[in-house]
């Protein structure tokens, strides 16, 4: 049996099973836990050297008690998690869908998930946030990227992990009850870093969308983030601009032939909004078909204007379906 997998092709799912439970018995708990997330959030910004206070509009940033009752329920909709081939390893990925899809083709989203290794993992509150695509309906899938969560392999940051992003695209095609003509792609923060690459090697997809995504890893905006570049990115010592570069749109912009839409919080301090604008400076002067909408005094989450962004980013997919 265990043969029999590893020489699976990739793409092909080999293990599967129910996803997390959720931990909330109550909205009460949610927002503790939300405002929990939030002082974190602040100190980490702090610590890095940037002056930020999410808990003064707490409110603002949290879901409605209806919102998260709706979104809690899922109702009509399953979560899978899955270990799926790519490479030769066995990397974890999670599948969003209708309950019923008997007889149904439906469009897909890729998504790309941000973090690195463990840190901010595909995980239940995976399930509220993407809600929206599913209520709209879209399936979605997504790779926690190899290494993490169970996963073989290591974690290369844009690296060979770049094809547990492109192996999605033949699982999708094995589900049966996916319309490959109309596949999309978002990336939040590493994972527009991840789309831009999977664009740069022709992955099939109608349009994609960003958030708070990596444009350009070269500038020391974040001294902290070198220690994770050492980490996971294989030769980094010896040749780190040459691939620094590699993983930075705004290098290789030329590269990108689908239309984009860069959604970008004017106060992030995770993503250098200034790379969001010099990104579309390039698209532009390329003549390439993008939007780009700044969300002045929002931060990396676009937690303030999480609506508005669902909305856009649902109805520019839409745009591009065929």
């Amino acid at each position: 049996m265990a043969a029999a997998q590893i020489n699976a092709p990739s793409g092909e799912i080999v293990e599967q099973s129910e996803c997390w439970k959720d931990p909330y018995t109550s909205y009460e708990q949610y927002v503790t836990a939300r405002k929990a997330r939030y002082t974190a959030e602040t100190e980490a910004a702090r610590a890095e050297g940037f002056q930020r206070d999410y808990l003064t509009d707490i409110a603002k940033r949290i879901y409605s008690k209806e919102d998260f009752q709706q979104r809690n329920a899922f109702a009509g909709f399953q979560c899978t998690r899955v270990k799926y081939m790519s490479d030769g390893l066995k990397v974890v990925g999670i599948i969003w869908k209708p309950k019923d899809t008997a007889g149904k083709k439906l469009p897909l989203v890729i998504y790309n998930r941000g973090g690195n290794r463990e840190f901010s993992k595909l995980n239940f509150i995976s399930n509220y946030s993407l809600y929206p695509f599913l209520q709209n309906g879209f399936v979605v899938i997504g790779t926690q990227y190899r290494g993490t969560d169970g996963g073989e392999g290591k974690d290369e940051f844009g690296g060979a992990d770049i094809n547990d992003v492109m192996n999605l695209v033949p699982l999708a095609k094995s589900l049966g009850y996916v319309d490959m003509n109309n596949v999309f792609m978002l990336g939040d923060s590493r994972g527009g870093m991840e789309t831009y690459i999977a664009l740069k090697n022709k992955i099939a997809v109608n349009a994609a969308a960003v958030r708070g995504a990596a444009n350009d890893l070269i500038p020391q905006r974040r001294p902290a983030m070198e220690k994770n570049y050492k980490e996971m990115i294989p030769d980094y010592e010896r040749r780190s601009i040459e691939l620094l570069k590699d993983r930075s749109a705004v290098y290789w912009a030329d590269k990108i032939n689908v239309p984009v839409l860069i959604l970008q919080g004017g106060a992030d301090w995770r993503s250098d909004p200034a790379s969001a604008l010099s990104l579309a400076q390039k698209l532009q002067e390329l003549g390439k078909t993008y939007e780009l909408i700044v969300y002045a005094g929002d931060e990396h989450g676009l937690s303030l204007n999480r609506a508005d962004a669902d909305k856009r980013i649902v109805e520019w997919f839409k745009k591009y379906m065929k």
